[in-house]
């Protein structure tokens, strides 16, 4: 809390915002209706919009008709979900019997067409039961259909972060599932961060909504939620959002994955539709434009979503869009894409020759069709393509426009020939720059930006960082090294003819047995010291066969991982070895498609011990390989397939810092040019930053902060020589000294130092402090280990961190010390304080230390007491927090402090016992105190046990949700007289009668208030 702020008011304040945008409210306690606690929905107000917006189905079957969108199929929730979204986009064809005959209805429980007639209502504090009751915070109505879910944590508390929020909306998909059935995303702020996500995705799949037009950006984190709210919220567009923008991939037999678009991909297809539609009109100039968003940052959905969108467009009169790219395997890529959409967009067609794309763009039926540029190739006689359709309501889509669309004498040529009336639309990863020629003639205007530096900030792409590791090209001609190095620079300018000998030339001293070696030791050095367990590495080679010659060099090494090849075949060049398979491995060096989707898919899993593939020009581009954290680079790459080559390893993936592009041959100066022609091309970012200029100040920067919290004159620099015992003890003095009201703050700083950590930890001035950052990951888990055995109870992944532990350090395992082991105590539980423990505790060591462990598994079973609302708890909690107190402030002793500690802990246990005697529950023995308080010494402690349970008993039964709540007087009228009843049946009469209705209804009206979440 700060300045008398709470979670309530940042809750009441989103909700305001809301309501200032056209929304209806209401708490949760004036909300009448459901049938039970476990029901989600909202059915009167479901009922009443379908009777309003389809009066001819009569009123008889309406409840039947709810029950359809209400019930959906599906073992799983995601496949529920999944079939609940279809209905909700699409809509049910209903059926019912009148007159003797079979009647249909095409329904949908959203009126799409007119957003403002649809029922959006904000609801918070709704208490849902499931395995176990839970109350969202707010959840977003639409049709009685609860359809968003917000949960917020205090931007007032250090404590309560959005990290508490993303734990909470992922296990109410667990306790609460039948909610999330109907969900279309969540939404999760802190009131710094805002954040919106498919419930059950990993945090990093989590992102902002920062634009609340599409033209300006709000970086400002102060205004997340106003942003998100009028961003994301306007009510056709919050619509058009769950209809159009959220999709289920299927891929084959596994389960679907479910996708939300971001915002630049929102507002960039938004406007690419509403200049694909004016394009396409009879006045239209047939040129759309280009959609310029960074390579990684989603561009294959936002083609999908653009697609789906214009197919059902009603101005675009069922159009045929054809997908175009200049590559066999881009063009493969893409393909699954829209297959695995296909809830989306429909069925899609791949043109497998040029004389099948010939026939489909013939068909007047509205299509979507695929092919690569080189399939609108003449026949033999042919002096000019044929003309295929002449329809305007055709829409060319090209993947990196500018790389084929220039030459009208080429394939490009014969596709605006073929399609002479068709708009067309440019999606590119990179600066029109780079291209060098027309496209503005070609396309027409860009219509959005979303570049490297923006889509690094929102996190939609990782940074990557470039890290020179040179090896001469002539290991002994240091003179011929620089004519090679000039060679580098050069190749890859002007045209192939003239570039084929520099190339040849190049290839041979690339490819000598002696230098291959030193790379193949060098990749797997830098590797085994760099990567983390679930990164995986690509290495680019300049010919197939020095692909072939790394591969034997690598798998010759011991201890090399499991490798691939991934390259095309010439059945006139390639050794008969080559088609064979390979020593470890399941495959030949040259792979069916099937083959190299196999393997694309070992790389993409963590658990999969492939780690590397190697590559000449295949995967470079479209690629998306979500763990590949490391860019090996052996061959000359420049301007547009260097953006597209480096960017495999900006895919974001849970817990990857960064990319990192090593560079073996000299792309240091293609790079900034790269650099110089994007921003030419108005785009922000560099393309990659010096890995020593920019990740390792962040490293130091990060060592810094946590440093800050290692108490002055301890030095940390030489603890692994220590002795183990001394070590040991040492360690144990530390995470003493570092628990306490701050640990929260350590834990946060050391977790973003062993971020920054990992990209940089193998580089010469990181190296040093290796020791030191192992110090503080060790302090670090010990605390979590606590919090896990004795304390909170918050999740944390502590058998992974561990593991990672021994992983970064071998001999680390030694280091993870049992606290409790440590200081002399023998098991985390109160039960150990006893006289004995007093005898000995001054003469053990670690005495601040002790206390504090002590301290916390105290203040646990005292938290546990005023949970259950016994007077003792607040005794012992006023009393354990003074004398803490007191003896920071040296008025009293640690012995003074133990003695404390014992005496409460004989309080409890006596309570303990007394309430075993008694026979009552924890929940029974905060009512019976209400009676021994009286000092009434004629009821004996049997006869006020079993008044206390009939009491209990006969409030449960008249409990109902919100019964405290001024409007529910006659729930709370029955809880009182059912306890008036009991009393006089036991025959208390008079003034106890009087005293013990009141005292007993007022502590059920504090324990119960959250009725049957308290249950």
């Amino acid at each position: 809390m700060v300045n008398g702020l709470y979670e309530t008011d940042f809750e009441e304040t989103t909700i305001e915002r809301l309501r200032n945008i056209g929304y209806n409210y209401l708490h949760a306690m004036n909300l009448f209706g459901r049938s039970s606690l476990s029901e989600v929905v909202l059915r009167e107000r479901l009922e009443s919009f379908l009777k309003d917006g389809y009066p001819e189905i009569p009123d008889q079957h309406i409840s039947s008709l709810v029950s359809h969108f209400t019930d959906p199929d599906g073992v799983t929730l995601l496949q529920r979900n999944q079939r609940f979204h279809e209905m909700l986009t699409k809509g049910i064809d209903f059926s019912y019997e009148e007159n003797g005959e079979q009647v249909f209805h095409h329904v949908t429980p959203i009126n799409w067409e007119e957003p403002l007639a649809n029922d959006f209502l904000v609801v918070n504090q709704l208490s849902i039961e499931g395995k176990m009751p839970r109350r969202p915070d707010l959840i977003i109505y639409i049709n009685g259909l609860p359809l968003v879910v917000f949960e917020l944590k205090s931007p007032y508390s250090e404590q309560a972060t959005i990290d508490y929020a993303y734990n909470q909306i992922t296990n109410y998909t667990y306790d609460i599932s039948q909610l999330f059935n109907y969900n279309a995303f969540s939404v999760i702020s802190d009131g710094t961060q805002t954040l919106h996500g498919i419930p059950g995705a990993p945090y990093e799949f989590y992102a902002a909504w920062k634009s609340i037009d599409g033209k300006e950006v709000d970086n400002h984190i102060t205004n997340s939620m106003r942003t998100m709210i009028q961003g994301m919220f306007d009510k056709e567009r919050l619509l058009d959002y769950i209809r159009n923008f959220i999709t289920f991939m299927k891929d084959g037999s596994k389960e679907a994955i479910k996708i939300g678009a971001k915002y630049h991909q929102y507002f960039g297809v938004r406007f690419a539709v509403e200049h694909a539609v004016r394009a396409t009109q009879p006045e239209g100039d047939r040129k759309i434009g280009v959609l310029w968003h960074a390579t990684g940052s989603g561009k294959s959905f936002s083609m999908l979503f653009f697609a789906g969108i214009l197919s059902r467009h009603p101005k675009m009169e069922n159009p045929t869009i054809v997908i175009q790219v200049d590559r066999a395997d881009l063009d493969g890529q893409l393909h699954e894409t829209f297959l695995q959409g296909a809830s989306l967009v429909g069925n899609v067609h791949h043109a497998e020759n040029a004389n099948e794309l010939r026939e489909l763009l013939r068909n007047e039926a509205g299509q979507i069709i695929f092919s690569t540029i080189e399939k609108f190739r003449l026949k033999d006689g042919e002096g000019e393509f044929p003309i295929c359709s002449e329809r305007r309501n055709i829409v060319v889509i090209s993947d990196e426009a500018h790389r084929t669309q220039y030459s009208f004498d080429g394939f490009a040529g014969n596709l605006r020939r073929a399609l002479p009336n068709a708009s067309h639309v440019g999606f590119t990863g990179t600066p029109i720059t780079f291209a060098d020629r027309n496209t503005f003639e070609l396309f027409g205007n860009v219509i959005h930006i979303y570049d490297m530096q923006q889509a690094t900030l929102d996190g939609a792409t990782l940074r990557i960082y470039y890290e020179s590791r040179l090896i001469p090209l002539d290991l002994e001609n240091a003179q011929l090294d620089e004519e090679f190095k000039q060679i580098v620079s050069q190749v890859g300018d002007g045209k192939w003819d003239e570039q084929r000998a520099k190339w040849a030339a190049l290839e041979k001293v690339v490819g000598t047995s002696e230098r291959l070696e030193t790379l193949a030791k060098d990749i797997l050095n830098h590797f085994g010291k760099a990567a983390s367990p679930d990164a995986k590495g690509m290495i680019v080679c300049m010919s197939r066969e020095i692909c072939v010659a790394l591969y034997e060099k690598m798998r010759a090494i011991e201890g090399c991982p499991p490798i691939e090849i991934v390259m095309t075949g010439d059945i006139d060049k390639d050794p008969f070895t080559w088609r064979e398979k390979q020593p470890g491995s399941d495959y030949s060096h040259i792979k069916s498609k099937e083959e190299q989707d196999a393997v694309k898919a070992k790389l993409k899993d963590p658990a999969d011990a492939l780690k590397f593939v190697i590559v000449r020009d295949m995967w470079l581009t479209g690629t998306d390989i979500p763990p590949l954290t490391y860019l090996y680079v052996d061959k000359p790459i420049k301007g547009h397939g260097l953006i597209q080559a480096i960017a495999r390893v900006n895919r974001v993936y849970p817990g990857k810092t960064g990319g990192v592009v090593v560079d073996y041959i000299g792309i240091a100066e293609a790079l900034k040019e790269a650099t110089h022609k994007y921003t030419q091309g108005g785009g922000k970012g560099k393309p990659a930053g010096n890995i020593d200029e920019e990740a390792v100040p962040i490293f130091f920067a990060s060592l810094d902060v946590v440093r800050a919290f290692i108490p002055k004159g301890m030095n940390v620099t030489d603890w692994r020589s220590k002795p183990k015992v001394e070590r040991e003890d040492w360690i144990a003095d530390l995470v003493g000294h570092l628990m306490g009201p701050d640990e929260d703050a350590f834990l946060n700083a050391q977790a973003k130092l062993d971020k920054a950590y990992q990209l940089v930890k193998h580089l010469q001035p990181v190296i040093s402090h290796a020791n030191d950052v192992l110090l503080y990951e060790i302090a670090a888990i010990q605390i979590k280990k606590f919090k896990i055995n004795g304390g909170d109870g918050k999740p944390k992944k502590i058998e992974q961190e561990l593991k990672k532990l021994i992983d970064r350090s071998i001999g680390a395992s030694e280091e993870v010390i049992d606290l409790f082991e440590k200081v002399g105590i023998e098991k985390p539980d109160i039960s150990i304080l006893d006289e004995a423990f007093l005898a000995d505790f001054e003469k053990k060591p670690h005495v601040d230390l002790r206390l504090k462990l002590m301290q916390k598994l105290l203040e646990e079973e005292v938290f546990y007491m005023l949970r259950q609302k016994y007077t003792l708890g607040k005794e012992i909690s006023v009393m354990l927090e003074n004398t803490i107190n007191d003896y920071h402030n040296r008025v009293i002793s640690a012995a003074t402090v133990a003695q404390m500690m014992v005496e409460a802990k004989k309080k409890i246990e006596e309570e303990r016992k007394k309430k075993e005697a008694l026979g009552l529950t924890d929940e029974e023995m905060a009512f019976y105190y209400i009676v021994e308080n009286m000092g009434n010494d004629a009821f004996s402690n049997d006869f006020v046990a079993g008044l206390i349970r009939k009491v209990v008993s006969a409030m449960k039964k008249e409990f109902q949700i919100d019964w405290t709540n001024p409007h529910r007087q006659d729930i709370m009228a029955k809880v009182t007289l059912a306890v008036k009843f009991v009393l006089m049946r036991e025959q208390i009469k008079g003034e106890q009668l009087s005293f013990l209705t009141s005292a007993i209804v007022e502590r059920a009206k504090e324990k119960y208030k959250d009725w049957p979440i308290e249950a």
